[in-house]
């Protein structure tokens, strides 16, 4: 996203068009792995599955999660019906690359991780 500065050039004010294109192209990449296990059988089969269920689906979520937190919207217009809390740590990785670097990560959304 960009800003108009008064002397009439822009300046890159957020990267939300770059984690968009991240979220379609983890799209497309679990389709295309979908559509790959139909023509596998046996092992090879089970790690296609295993990695659009375990990797790619767990970054689209986090992503997704990330861009909902840079637009301003609450983890709860994300996420309906959650089972299980998000990689919190991954999130945070994606606002500070691709959010405003005037982004106030809210607390109650993003807990700590305590190294005890």
């Amino acid at each position: 996203m960009y800003s108009k500065t008064p002397s009439g050039d822009y300046v890159i004010v957020d990267r939300r068009e770059q984690l968009k294109v991240k979220i379609k192209s983890l799209a497309t990449e679990a389709r295309i792995i979908r559509h790959a296990e139909l023509k596998t059988r046996g092992a090879l089969r089970e790690e296609l599955y295993l990695h659009r269920v375990h990797v790619v689906r767990r970054e689209a979520r986090s992503s997704l999660i990330a861009y909902a937190i840079i637009r301003g919207k609450s983890l709860e217009k994300a996420e309906t019906a959650p089972r299980m809390p998000p990689d919190w740590e991954t999130v945070r990785r994606m606002c500070k690359k691709y959010g405003p670097s005037s982004l106030e990560l809210p607390k109650a959304a993003l807990p700590t991780v305590s190294t005890a």
